[in-house]
Order: structure tokens, then C-alpha cells, then sequence
């Protein structure tokens, strides 16, 4: 490091035609032997030294096997013990009908992450709230490339009648940017790589970024006299850290690189698009491992997944379930429906244990990612053949760095709003706000002890 007279800054990377790779945060990226003063390097040092706060949302379809929950999902988590709670009571009064009627699963999508409820509709009126992530990507527009990332194992929808008179947009989003404005999610893999790292020429054409995706051979290929430059200023640890990291990225090309079209869907609104996956639970895994690379990299801080729309019949024939995953979740106490549901819960579980994983896993100046993210796992029907939207299905995970503390189950007074967990989440990540939702008082994150619910 000859020479070397002020810290890397956190905002390098390396540049080629048409990419930009971020870092991951290095030593190096440090104050500390520049030529300042050593209380304003120190100073600067704490300041960086300190990684931001993040949140992301897992949403889970159709409800859960209630004789069977929580087991079904904590089953995976048995390494990560300490760092989640089951959050029982919270419920979602908004996603119950209201006197609209039928439409439970649209409903609940709607009500997820907004605690509202939606405007019946299946034209272009929707209207719903702006949701929990996009509350806290409002307040941090500016600190990172992307506001917020929005990734789902099923392809977006924003018109049609998806369930008995609403939108097909409030089953397949949870993002809300306003009352009338889902943010639409990636399902392809590539396109979420592409959007992370590239940036493509001036004027490029949807058609012509499918190409260059399809066509491209590492995106490390045209950055490889960069990568020397920087290892030759930094130490071994960093050079080791960057090394596993460039690994990651060229494994995660490879990986992207073997997959084919997904011919599974059954009907035209869940027909993957061209080069998808064929492998369902690759396509998960893969969008996952780039949701955890976004908050590593700092190019985001906020990350919705949908592991599939709300109301999905899709199969999971890797588990030996060949039928619809909607059509066992009403299982009227058919004990085979009742396996295969349990199954697929299990299925979803082992997906939440390998974010949890992949998070603790990954190196943040001395703590790990997972310290520094609060991971909501969950969604807004609870019994999925009653349909009923209280005592929902939630885990909270993570989140020590910021005061989290955790318990095996934590239990609220029944009839406790989920948006009182949201309320507390955007207090911690410094959102300025009282209330959000339906929520009556936010939820004390750093105890373990019993929540309350007070009349709003």
C-alpha cells in the first residue's frame, strides 16, 4: 500500500462498458492511515465503521397448515436459534372482507406490507397504501443506487380479475409506492443480475438488454486488470474478502448460465418469461443470494421477495407434491391434503433458512449482515382453508445490531395489529413516524417480553 495517502472510498467499483460492479466493504475503505488527524480519522473510521440499518420482507402465499405451524418453518432454523422469534396474535383486520365479500387472497397480498384495505376492483381504480418497505426506501432516497428491490418466484400482474372481483395487482405485489402504484417485482434471475451490476449503453431497447443478457460470458471478464490494480493496495484480509466475493459473483453467473425456460405455470398469468429457470427452487435460491449481494454491496437497503402470488397453484413436484399448492391449503381435513400443505411449509421454511443463512454468513465489519437487517417472514392469511387473518403466520428475524432481541415465541394480546411490528421496524431504521397503518403502538423490539395492544 506504498504510497496510499486517504482510504478507498465506499463508492468504488469496477467499471467496464455497460457494468458496474459495487464492493463489498473493505478494510481499506477505512480511515485510518491516511494522512489526516488522528481524531478526524478516528471519527470518520466510527462513522463507516458502522453498517446501515436494513429490512426485507419475505411473503409467504396461502396461508399454513395451522396444526403443523410454527414447526413447519422453525424445523429449518435450528442454526440460527436466537436470532428469530414467532410472533404470535398479530393480525391484519383490513385483509378480512369488510362486507366486500369473497376475495381473501387478494385482500391479504394487498393488506401485507400497507396494513390497508384495498379498493374491490378489477379495473384501473386500485387503490390500497403506500407499504412498510416503501415508507423506509421514502426515507432513505438517495443513500443507495436502488431505492428498494422488489423480487418474486412469480411473474407480476397489474390488470385483470384474479379473485372474485380484485385485481390481479394486489395478488402479485406487496410493494406499494402510494395507494395506486404496486411496484412491480423481477422473477428472472438474469434481469436482477443485470439490474445489480449493469448498466448497458445509452438507448438500449428492452429487446436489445435481452440479448446482451443472453449473449454476455462473465461480466468479470472485461474488469480483470481493475481487479489487480485494487488487490495490489489492499491488505490480505481484504484481498481475501474480495476474492470470495468476485468467486460468489462468477458462481452465481455460472449457476444463472445452466438454467432453461420454466415451463411450469398452468395458465398464461404464471408463464415464466424466456431463459427463466426450470428449476423453481433454483430460481428462489438464486434471487435470494442476489437479494443478500443488493444489502451486502449497500446498493440497496430494502428487499421484498414473494416466494410465489398470493392465491398460486403451482406444484412442487421436488417434494413429491404434485398438486396445486391453493388446492391443498384447502384441505377440509383431508389428511393427504394436510401432509402435502405441511410439506410445502416445510419447503418455504428451509428457503427462510437459507436467507438467514446466507446473511449470517456474510461478513459486515466484525458483526454479520444478519445483525444489521430485520427479516419479516410471513403473510396475511393464517389458516389457509379458513381464510382467517388474525394470530398470522410471522417471523422476526435478525436485526441485533440495531437492538433486536429475541425469543422463541413472543406473544401478543390477541387482536394485536402486524402494523404495530411495521411501526416499530420504521422507528428503528429512523423513520420519523407515530403511527403506520392500523397500528395502536409499536412493538418494543429490544425486550422480550410479552406485546401489548392498546386501543388506537
Amino acid at each position: 500500500m506504498t504510497g496510499w495517502s486517504g482510504p478507498i472510498s465506499r463508492r468504488t467499483a469496477l467499471r467496464a462498458a455497460g457494468a458496474v460492479i459495487a464492493l463489498p466493504m473493505l478494510e481499506a475503505m477505512l480511515p485510518g492511515r491516511c494522512l489526516w488527524t488522528r481524531t478526524a480519522a478516528a471519527a470518520s473510521r466510527a462513522v463507516l465503521a458502522v453498517p446501515p440499518a436494513r429490512m426485507m420482507f419475505v411473503f409467504l402465499p396461502n396461508g399454513v397448515d395451522i396444526a403443523s405451524w410454527p414447526g413447519s418453518a422453525t424445523a429449518a432454523l435450528a442454526d440460527h436459534a436466537g436470532q428469530y422469534s414467532v410472533m404470535r396474535n398479530l393480525c391484519h383486520r383490513n385483509a378480512e372482507a369488510l362486507g366486500d365479500g369473497a376475495g381473501d387472497h387478494a385482500r391479504s397480498a394487498a393488506c401485507f406490507l400497507t396494513g390497508a384495505h384495498p379498493n374491490k376492483t378489477s379495473g384501473g381504480d386500485i387503490s390500497v397504501g403506500i407499504s412498510v418497505d416503501q415508507a423506509a426506501a421514502a426515507q432513505l432516497t438517495g443513500a443507495t443506487r436502488l431505492d428498494s428491490l422488489e423480487l418474486g418466484g412469480e411473474p407480476g400482474m397489474t390488470a385483470g380479475d384474479c379473485d372474485s372481483g380484485y385485481s390481479c395487482a394486489y395478488s402479485a405485489n406487496i410493494s406499494w409506492r402510494g395507494p395506486h402504484t404496486p411496484n412491480g417485482k423481477e422473477d428472472d434471475p438474469r434481469r436482477v443480475f443485470d439490474t445489480l451490476f449493469s448498466t448497458g449503453p445509452a438507448g438500449e431497447t428492452a429487446a436489445m438488454r435481452e440479448q446482451r443478457i443472453r449473449l454476455r460470458t462473465s461480466i468479470l471478464d472485461a474488469v480483470g486488470g481493475q481487479v489487480a490494480a485494487l488487490s495490489s493496495r489492499v491488505g490480505v484480509a481484504d484481498r481475501r474478502k474480495l476474492d470470495e466475493y468476485l468467486e460468489g459473483v462468477r458462481t452465481l453467473e455460472r449457476r444463472m448460465q445452466s438454467l432453461a425456460r420454466d415451463g411450469q405455470g398452468g395458465t398464461p398469468a404464471h408463464v415464466a418469461p424466456p431463459s427463466s429457470p426450470t428449476d423453481y427452487r433454483e430460481r428462489i435460491t438464486l434471487l435470494t443470494d442476489m437479494a443478500v449481494l443488493g444489502l451486502q454491496l449497500d446498493q440497496t437497503r430494502i428487499v421484498t421477495l414473494m416466494l410465489a402470488n398470493e392465491g398460486s397453484n403451482r406444484s412442487y413436484v421436488d417434494i413429491g407434491v404434485k398438486d396445486g399448492h391453493h388446492d391443498v391449503s384447502h384441505h377440509a381435513d383431508d389428511q393427504s391434503k394436510r401432509e402435502k400443505y405441511a410439506a410445502i411449509n416445510r419447503w418455504q421454511g428451509e428457503r427462510l433458512a437459507h436467507l438467514l443463512t446466507k446473511l449470517k454468513t456474510t461478513d459486515e465489519t466484525g458483526a454479520s449482515l444478519l445483525d444489521h437487517t430485520m427479516v419479516v417472514y410471513g403473510g396475511a392469511i393464517s389458516d389457509g382453508n379458513r381464510h382467517n387473518h388474525d394470530d398470522l403466520p410471522i417471523i422476526l428475524a435478525g436485526g441485533a445490531a440495531r437492538g433486536v432481541k429475541h425469543a422463541p415465541v413472543r406473544t401478543a394480546a390477541a387482536g394485536t395489529p402486524l402494523c404495530n411490528l411495521y411501526l416499530a421496524m420504521l422507528q428503528n431504521m429512523n423513520v420519523p413516524t407515530n403511527r403506520f397503518g392500523d397500528s395502536t403502538q409499536a412493538i418494543a423490539l429490544n425486550s422480550i417480553e410479552p406485546m401489548t395492544a392498546e386501543p388506537g
